[in-house]
């Protein structure tokens, strides 16, 4: 595995892959552990200096899907998982899942895979900036270094854009939709009277340790902040009755997903830290922008 600030990258402008994966989230950690597997020259390029998106850096670190069916490279992460704690009964820690771990350690294990393989190069610290396309094929990517700050470009016969906001296929001119479409549109019995660009929420996932009641770590009050919005979050901070009354109180709200390490993970739908943000057709400046209110 090789990092962003390495001889390699700045010894010319441009270089050549096989593979080039855009996105080190667990999308394209994936498909670059998979198919450098099977003997292609690959390269990721990830704008932070994690592995595992969603898994890691996301703090999203409490997995939904069937238990009972491990397989690929899911298996051999949640192996490494239970090998870290000691077992499947050690990462059995809170409701929402079997299998809980702290973000920091998923980080390390996905690092650990992509630093196995020999035909995968993996860049930290670099930025999209845009698709380079040859009629109607994408065949590579210009990137910045967030460290240095010099542009360079990647080529390569094949490219999985693993952006999370499809951030390639749209510089590539890609046609997409965002939103649902009006049930006129789709002819389905759902009712969508117009399109619109509603999408999911976003979570800004808090991770949280319990240092003991002695200990006072009340950090200042954050920009915006209003209580209020989380009224209804549980049973014991339920004072708006016109909201739908929650179904648990506080104390097993917070073992949701309980972590290893006496953490808590904090991802909470029914009045938590969900917020509609759409930032998909922002530029990387209007997203910072965005990401703040969250």
């Amino acid at each position: 595995m090789l990092q962003a600030n390495s001889s390699w990258l700045f010894a010319q402008k441009n270089q050549s892959v096989d593979l080039l994966v855009v996105g080190g989230g667990t999308s394209g950690v994936a498909a670059g552990i998979a198919a450098s597997r099977m003997g292609v020259s690959t390269l990721i390029a990830e704008e932070t200096v994690w592995l595992g998106g969603m898994l890691s850096a996301a703090g999203v670190s409490a997995t939904d899907g069937n238990h009972l069916l491990p397989s690929g490279l899911w298996g051999e992460f949640r192996d490494r998982i239970y090998a870290h704690y000691g077992g499947a009964s050690k990462v059995a820690t809170g409701w929402v899942s079997n299998t809980h771990f702290e973000p920091h350690v998923a980080n390390q294990v996905w690092q650990e895979l992509a630093k196995a393989e020999r035909n995968l190069k993996v860049l930290h610290r670099v930025r999209f900036l845009k698709a380079l396309v040859r009629g109607k094929k994408i065949v590579g990517a210009q990137f910045i270094s967030l460290t240095s700050k010099k542009k360079f470009t990647i080529h390569a016969k094949q490219v999985i854009d693993a952006t999370e906001l499809g951030d390639v296929l749209a510089s590539a001119g890609v046609p997409y939709d965002i939103g649902m479409e009006a049930s006129a549109v789709t002819g389905e019995n759902v009712n969508v009277p117009a399109t619109n660009n509603i999408i999911q929420d976003l979570t800004y996932v808090a991770v949280l340790k319990d240092y003991g009641k002695a200990a006072d770590c009340t950090i200042a009050k954050p920009v915006g902040y209003d209580p209020r919005e989380f009224d209804g979050c549980c049973l014991d901070f339920y004072s708006d009755t016109t909201r739908i009354k929650p179904g648990v109180d506080c104390a097993k709200m917070i073992t949701y997903a309980k972590l290893p390490g006496n953490k808590y993970m904090l991802n909470w739908p029914g009045h938590g830290n969900d917020i509609y943000l759409n930032i998909i057709s922002l530029s990387p400046a209007e997203r910072d922008v965005e990401l703040e209110k969250a």
